[in-house]
């Protein structure tokens, strides 16, 4: 990932705080910060997680009372208990977490909401003790990819292939959900294929690869984000399979984000969220600030075609 000068520095001061110990509250008050915030992610390989260190380090370059410490958990549970223990050590005041799963963390959120305001993302903690939870209307997400689906690409006896974030995903399963609501009734079983993308565009390219290599066709393409839907059009350009229209999600601006792909004609559509770690940072400085602010927000999708 590309860092500039400015979030190089920000970057080397919080790698100052964790190996610090105490000593790093006195360089953010040397450097005059109010606030300092802690950020926990489940797993920065998943794309919006990745987009969420980009718009909050962005955010806060623009906020001089703005600190920020990330984490990364890599897909480990244990470790992102680790790592909000670390954080709570550094003295965060207000802590935002992007858990893995709607458990692992349900015990430790209802803990350190007794102590700090607490904002969720993404996933259902299990619990309503926090200050605020942000999530994306992912059942309306699948929904809508599939009536778009049936309605402008899809022909009697066309093959669908689906590729999906890793198995036990709550996000996943809830596009997964909403897709097949939208199809039941219209497509047998059979011609659906589903394929286990893990988020990731070369785990996507190499399914797609594999499957193609079996079946040697398919007409539709719905990944569950825009990494794997390119991983899957990279897998049938490879192939000179032809025809194929692509669907994925997230939307994001930038070099080979979904829009770009759209607009380039590599990908057929894209459902666009607004970004959610720009809304949970807002959200944690108006908290910060003392503003109240909503307990649930609801990010709604927007599908965006290419022009004909």
């Amino acid at each position: 990932m590309f860092m500039g000068k400015k979030l190089i520095t920000l970057y080397l001061s919080l790698l100052l705080c964790l190996l610090a110990g105490c000593r790093e509250k006195e360089i953010i008050q040397e450097n005059e910060y109010e606030y300092l915030i802690g950020v926990s992610l489940s797993n920065v390989m998943e794309p919006w997680l990745s987009h969420t260190i980009d718009a909050m380090s962005a955010q806060r370059l623009a906020d001089s009372r703005i600190n920020i410490i990330f984490k990364d958990a890599a897909g480990s549970q244990e470790k992102q208990l680790q790592d909000i223990e670390q954080l709570m050590e550094c003295g965060v005041d207000l802590l935002i977490v992007a858990p893995g799963d709607s458990e692992s963390l349900q015990d430790k959120v209802e803990e350190l909401y007794q102590e700090i305001p607490v904002v969720v993302m993404g996933i259902d903690p299990g619990t309503e003790d926090y200050t605020s939870f942000i999530e994306f209307n992912d059942y309306e997400i699948g929904r809508l990819a599939g009536s778009y689906i049936m309605e402008e690409q899809y022909q009697a006896g066309d093959e669908m292939v689906v590729l999906t974030g890793p198995s036990g995903s709550p996000i996943s399963e809830k596009r997964l959900q909403g897709f097949k609501d939208a199809v039941s009734g219209d497509i047998e079983e059979e011609q659906i294929h589903y394929l286990n993308g893990e988020w990731l565009r070369d785990k996507a390219e190499n399914r797609m690869k594999d499957y193609l290599v079996v079946n040697q066709k398919a007409d539709v393409v719905f990944a569950f984000n825009d990494e794997m839907a390119y991983g899957a059009y990279l897998a049938q350009k490879q192939y000179r399979v032809t025809g194929i229209c692509f669907l994925g999600v997230d939307g994001f601006t930038g070099n080979l984000g979904g829009i770009d792909l759209v607009e380039r004609g590599l990908l057929d559509a894209t459902i666009q969220c607004p970004e959610i770690g720009s809304l949970a940072y807002e959200t944690a400085v108006r908290i910060l600030d003392g503003e109240k602010v909503e307990k649930h927000q609801v990010i709604e999708p927007t599908l965006i075609t290419k022009v004909k």
